[in-house]
């Protein structure tokens, strides 16, 4: 059931992201290359380097620290853009920056957990190739988005009254993943609790802090601040939970979901709540710098 469950759910969450999509919101990042950039450097470089180095600090056991890593190499998903639209920061850049991530990750994540993998397990991971792995991030992300885009570009009308329920659909599909995560893998968050948390803690702080202040330090305006800094610290968990499942080749109901999907359900739980301190400094900060902004 999960093996076949997954796959789909990802793929109709990542169907309703390309929905709010259009071609021009991938050439605004063209266009505007510089707080994109931004984005990258955060969650395509550091944030697996922060991973990395915190998973050696905790001193993390093997397939928990390749969970770890394989939920720092996911991209972020509606939910960042929705919490950017929150803290009124800059939604088409975090938008395009989601959609650049998604085709980014189907040759990064392969690529890091060769080589992390290798690293934390003292071994490769079991059926990791990098072209099949690969392919399968291809067809369950970056596939969907771009057949929602088509889809928005060809069915206009019907792609706008059906978003929002699709969108409404998509969230609880992930709520529905995470606890299904968590239910199923009860006893090793229980067993793990100690080590997994603070890890997961100090990852999502510290990359919405990197975030920040990286976006900062280039002098990006107060709303791109925001989208950097809520897409450097916002995963997304539902892609994490189903590459864990694809290491093992999936898992039968009577097993659950691997280890391997834990640490990105646990994150999923976490980020929602130490995000809502964030949202309501970063709405402020925005309401500063621009007063006239009162929407969201």
């Amino acid at each position: 059931m999960f093996t076949v469950a997954l796959p789909l759910a990802l793929a109709f969450i990542m169907l309703t992201l390309g929905m709010s999509l259009t071609p021009a919101d991938f050439g605004f990042s063209l266009r505007r290359p510089h707080p994109l950039l931004a984005g990258v450097l955060c969650q395509v470089v550091l944030l697996p380097l922060v991973a990395f180095l915190l998973i050696r600090l905790f001193s993390l056991p093997g397939e928990l620290g390749v969970g770890v890593l394989v939920l720092a190499c996911c991209p972020g998903g509606i939910t960042s853009n929705v919490m950017t639209r929150l803290a009124r920061g800059d939604v088409a850049l975090s938008i395009s920056f989601t959609a650049l991530a998604s085709l980014i990750t189907t040759i990064t994540l392969p690529l890091i957990l060769t080589v992390g993998g290798r690293a934390l397990m003292g071994t490769a991971l079991p059926a990791v190739s990098i072209t099949g792995l690969g392919l399968k991030m291809f067809v369950m992300t970056t596939l969907p988005v771009l057949l929602g885009v088509l889809l928005r570009q060809r069915r206009q009308a019907l792609t706008q009254r059906w978003e929002r329920p699709c969108e409404q659909m998509a969230n609880g599909l992930f709520v529905l993943i995470l606890a299904i995560t968590i239910l199923s893998e009860w006893q090793t968050l229980v067993a793990n609790l100690t080590s997994l948390g603070p890890v997961l803690l100090l990852l999502n702080l510290g990359m919405l802090a990197i975030g920040t202040a990286v976006a900062q330090i280039l002098r990006l305006p107060a709303s791109q601040v925001s989208a950097v800094a809520i897409e450097s610290g916002f995963q997304n968990g539902t892609v994490g939970i189903a590459v864990g499942a694809l290491l093992v080749g999936g898992s039968g109901p009577e097993m659950g979901l691997s280890a391997y999907s834990l640490p990105s359900g646990v994150y999923g739980v976490l980020m929602m709540i130490t995000i809502l301190p964030y949202l309501v400094w970063r709405r402020s900060i925005q309401a500063m710098a621009d007063p006239s902004v009162i929407e969201g």
